[in-house]
């Protein structure tokens, strides 16, 4: 008897937030190689799969991704973890005036080259989207081409547009969209062995910092957005608005919460310099595989120490974040290597966003499940530190969705005096507003009117949270 590997049940919302993962790691890859490089043709081909797959899957042809107001669009449905990492992708569209791409369903990977070729380049003064798409036809790329932008009431963008997702939603989107970009940029200067600027990314570590002192919960819950993760960017901003969140409950040196913000979203930097094939790998790794992934630790240490203003607390938490408080993990060294409180903070929120967010191998893990795991480590991970973080981050963290025991779906938007009774905002009622909304209502389950009629009743399972945010963003 053998056993038969499941395919995941076909999402389409899910497969298109793929597939502008894959035309982000495509565009970034450009930058890098050569056109020939077997990195760029893994990159075009994971894009022309995707396509034929929901081509086939939804019978649109053509396939079309479009841009409407800072968001990407598929099938009339803002696709917040896709627009969260295509601030390039959203940029170079708008240099040429076009409002999203249509791949036709038999189109080649050559076409796609020349595509991407030929969008890099910046138009000339006078020229948009129709000169592109005239140049291609010429090239023989007659597949995949640029859309009219999308005009509010007016349709055009392949008619796939739809409204933006207004209020503080819509700020904390662009924002995660300006470190995304920031972070692919530090990627292609590694790549090239060129040097990191540490100055922008101070910035953004002391902005990020500036959102969650203005108790901005939509950035919290834009860090549970469990589908984007072109070349790693998606986790090392998760990591670092964790880290950040927590720390703030044990200091108030603003300084030292800047460098730990930098240093958490420098901690993966090894990673862009380890293979491709072996980082995206939705298969099981092999001892080399394996071997040569753990070396992103090292790599990413050796990288920072090869700058004069780099910080000390960005090269540990490089090196350190995968090793334990008793030595195991990896790099190994041979003598004693305690690892300081700002490393065992990265590991802690590393481990916890690892468990929680999606992966090409894994479904997300609900918090409670990944307390749970994280908790059975023993002295894998600081236990003190561990018991401090699940009591800043909340049983029910911000961001997650629940059900309520009347029936009612709601969004966690802050914790409340008991850990097991955060405060809420409705989602699914007509009388409630919802995330979308700049000051929706805030409805806290400790309090006495609302402990008897409305407690937790379980979490959604990633599916349902899918489903319940897509109506949300209907309404």
């Amino acid at each position: 008897m053998t056993a038969t590997a499941l395919m995941p049940p076909f999402d389409a919302t899910t497969q298109a937030t793929l597939l502008v993962d894959e035309i982000t790691a495509a565009l970034v890859n450009a930058r890098i190689y050569e056109p020939t490089h077997p990195r760029v043709q893994n990159s075009l081909a994971a894009v022309r799969t995707t396509v034929r797959r929901l081509a086939e899957e939804t019978g649109a042809d053509p396939v079309c991704i479009a841009t409407a107001d800072g968001m990407v669009v598929f099938q009339q449905r803002p696709l917040l973890g896709a627009s969260i990492g295509a601030a390039r992708l959203i940029d170079q569209l708008q240099q040429w005036g076009a409002g999203g791409i249509a791949f036709g369903a038999a189109f080649e990977t050559s076409e796609l080259a020349e595509f991407f070729a030929a969008m890099a380049a910046r138009p000339q003064p006078g020229t948009d989207f129709t000169h592109l798409n005239a140049t291609l036809t010429t090239r023989n790329c007659r597949h995949v081409s640029l859309l009219a932008p999308f005009v509010q009431g007016g349709g055009e963008a392949g008619d796939d547009a739809a409204m933006p997702m207004p209020g503080t939603v819509k700020v904390g989107l662009r924002f995660y969209q300006a470190v995304i970009d920031l972070l692919q940029n530090v990627t292609v200067s590694v790549c090239r062995g060129g040097r990191i600027d540490f100055a922008p990314v101070q910035t953004q570590a002391e902005q990020l910092l500036k959102q969650l002192d203005d108790k901005d919960e939509p950035l919290l819950g834009l860090a549970r957005q469990d589908q984007y993760d072109a070349f790693t960017f998606g986790h090392s901003v998760r990591v670092a608005v964790l880290s950040m969140n927590f720390a703030r409950a044990l200091t108030d040196d603003r300084d030292l919460l800047i460098r730990i913000g930098t240093a958490a979203l420098l901690h993966d930097v090894g990673k862009s310099l380890i293979p491709f094939e072996i980082l995206h790998s939705t298969q099981i790794l092999s001892e080399e595989e394996r071997r040569q992934m753990n070396r992103h630790a090292e790599l990413g240490a050796e990288c920072l120490l090869c700058h004069d203003d780099s910080d000390p607390l960005a090269i540990a938490a490089a090196f350190g974040h995968h090793r334990a408080p008793d030595g195991s993990g990896y790099p190994r060294t041979v003598h004693d290597h305690e690892t300081d409180v700002v490393t065992d903070i990265v590991k802690i929120c590393d481990v916890f966003e690892a468990l929680t967010a999606a992966r090409p191998y894994k479904q997300p893990m609900s918090p409670i499940r990944a307390y749970r795991v994280m908790l059975a480590m023993g002295d894998k991970l600081n236990r003190r530190l561990l018991r401090r973080f699940i009591e800043v981050n909340g049983v029910y963290p911000i961001g997650q969705l629940v059900e309520l025991d009347d029936g009612g779906v709601a969004m966690v938007r802050a914790q409340g005096a008991s850990p097991l009774q955060p405060k809420v905002v409705l989602l699914d009622s007509e009388h409630d507003q919802d995330l979308v909304e700049a000051e929706p209502q805030i409805l806290d389950l400790a309090d006495v009117a609302c402990a008897g009629a409305r407690a937790i009743l379980r979490e959604l399972t990633p599916d349902q949270a899918r489903e319940c945010l897509d109506r949300a963003g209907e309404r």
